[in-house]
């Protein structure tokens, strides 16, 4: 091993452990084949990557979780690329593969040959039932515990699962299922991805599951799969899917992914939208309608988050937020508008709580631990700014940026900056001051608010605490006789006076009456 290529390998480690990121791979596929049995909880693997390397200053690295001083984590037993054997090191969760003349020739074929116990990522243990299951459970990077891979959002790829395992379960995985091969007790299953996703959604799922057809829209068939025991009512709830993904379908764009499969799973979220293959906790599908949000919440993510896929971590509201407001607009659409203004209030309330703990951006580039991140800055505010965005350019002209949007950016990556400019542009508005306050700034208006109401006279005065934020503030002035009265205060500094003369006695004023701004009333 040449000598520069041992010091940019200690940077790189470090680099790589904090990060996952690893600009100098762009992989192309996967092709990933896994078997499991019931004797023990090891995976046995062997793994194809297409890729390139693009940056020959830097080494070729992967990410592969090391073995632990628990003896679970991953052995490489094989390891060769594009047909001949290379020397490799495998070290903290890192593996980096030496080509002595990789200048002749960027594009690549891994192949290796691996096995041991996930210590995360690939969950194996028991459902609620008792019965044993194995679920992926990438987010955000944890796909490094089951299979060779660079963990990290920016590199999408297709992928191919190839999965064996004893008869009696069912797998789910990315992708439409090609075949099924039955052979001495056992079953394999494989799948296949041609649409580009990140690894934080590729995953499998081995249970017994009783599978069901939900139905179809434009081709597309929704299936869910459940646990025997709970069918009736997990499918009760999960029959709302089709419904949900047309809504979605007619109001952003077209579905991208070949089927949409809803599972239920034992995992650590309450709902994880892998691409196509979204699981449920086994406990959120009850058969009480309760878990409709978190359906349509997920599914929203098919079009945001896998599709159009965040750049890095700290763009998380690009996914949550709008699968957080888009799962809003469902709830306007399909229940009306004081359901939607009441599912504004509480999305307003956690963040007003959410603030007084943490004051960072949404755009939150000091996290510690990348779990941080799954906060109400990311889901409910992140949902708001979309909100207020709706309110500052127009029903028409949001739904439309947002579809422009999609189409520029689907099955690729995109940052804050790339929507702002898509939406300036459908708009034809300058809104930097827009996105630096909302999503760049830390906080919220803080507003300590004075109403003197003198018969047909009110004196109102707006005092803006600690940042000062540009805003239209509406209320609403309710009279003793006539028609409600509407104003707007543009709101642009620490005190905003206005007095209104009305025609008949003022009874009481309704500030934000439509909830179309994010702030605290204080004193």
């Amino acid at each position: 091993m040449k000598p520069h290529f041992l010091l940019a390998l200690v940077f790189i480690l470090s680099f790589f452990q904090l990060n996952a990121q690893i600009p100098q791979i762009d992989v192309k596929h996967y092709k990933i084949e896994l078997s499991v049995n019931d004797a023990d909880d090891t995976i046995k693997v062997l793994e194809n990557i297409a890729f390139a390397h693009i940056n020959f200053e830097k080494p070729i690295v992967f990410n592969l979780k090391s073995l632990n001083k628990k003896g679970k984590g991953m052995h490489i037993s094989a390891l060769s690329v594009s047909g001949h054997n290379s020397n490799f090191t495998h070290k903290n969760d890192s593996l980096y593969i030496y080509i002595k003349d990789r200048d002749a020739i960027d594009n690549y074929e891994l192949s290796i040959a691996f096995q041991g116990i996930p210590q995360d990522g690939l969950v194996i243990g028991k459902n609620k039932f008792g019965a044993r299951t194995f679920f992926g459970d990438n987010w955000p990077n944890r796909a490094q515990n089951w299979f060779v891979c660079n963990d990290h959002l920016s590199d999408k790829s297709s992928v191919e699962f190839i999965v064996t395992a004893p008869q009696k379960y069912t797998v789910v995985a990315n992708g439409a299922l090609l075949s099924v091969q039955k052979k001495k007790k056992r079953k394999t299953f494989h799948f296949s991805s041609t649409v580009p996703i990140p690894t934080k959604v590729m995953i499998i799922g081995i249970a017994k599951l009783s599978q069901t057809l939900s139905g179809t829209f434009q081709g597309t068939s929704v299936k869910s799969f459940t646990y025997p025991e709970s069918q009736s009512e997990a499918n009760s709830d999960l029959s709302l899917a089709p419904n949900i993904l047309e809504f979605f379908s007619e109001y952003v764009a077209p579905y991208a992914f070949e089927k949409l499969d809803n599972v239920q799973s034992t995992t650590r979220f309450g709902g994880m939208e892998n691409a196509g293959c979204i699981f449920y906790d086994e406990s959120a599908l009850d058969g009480t309608g309760s878990a409709e949000h978190l359906i349509a919440h997920e599914i929203a993510h098919q079009w945001f988050g896998n599709s159009v896929t965040e750049k890095d971590w700290s763009q998380l509201w690009l996914s949550e937020g709008f699968a957080t407001y888009l799962t809003n607009i469902y709830i306007e659409q399909t229940k009306g508008e004081l359901a939607f203004q009441e599912q504004l209030k509480k999305d307003r309330n956690k963040i007003i709580s959410f603030e007084k703990r943490y004051q960072h951006p949404v755009v939150d580039q000091s996290y510690r631990s990348l779990m941080d991140l799954l906060n109400p800055n990311s889901y409910q505010k992140g949902g708001w700014v979309l909100h207020m965005l709706r309110g500052e350019i127009g029903d028409d002209l949001f739904r439309e940026a947002l579809s422009a949007y999609y189409q520029k950016y689907q099955l690729s990556n995109a940052d804050s900056k790339d929507f702002q400019n898509v939406v300036e542009q459908i708009s034809g508005t300058d809104l930097d001051w827009f996105f630096k306050q909302w999503i760049h700034t830390a906080g919220h208006p803080k507003l300590d608010i004075h109403a003197n109401i003198e018969s047909r006279k009110l004196s109102l005065q707006v005092n803006q605490k600690e940042n000062i934020f540009r805003f239209p503030f509406k209320i609403e002035i309710h009279c003793t006789e006539g028609p409600t009265i509407k104003r707007t205060l543009n709101i642009t500094q620490i005190s905003t006076l206005k007095d209104i003369i009305t025609r008949y006695p003022i009874k009481f004023v309704v500030f934000d009456p439509e909830i179309e701004l994010l702030f605290e009333r204080v004193k």
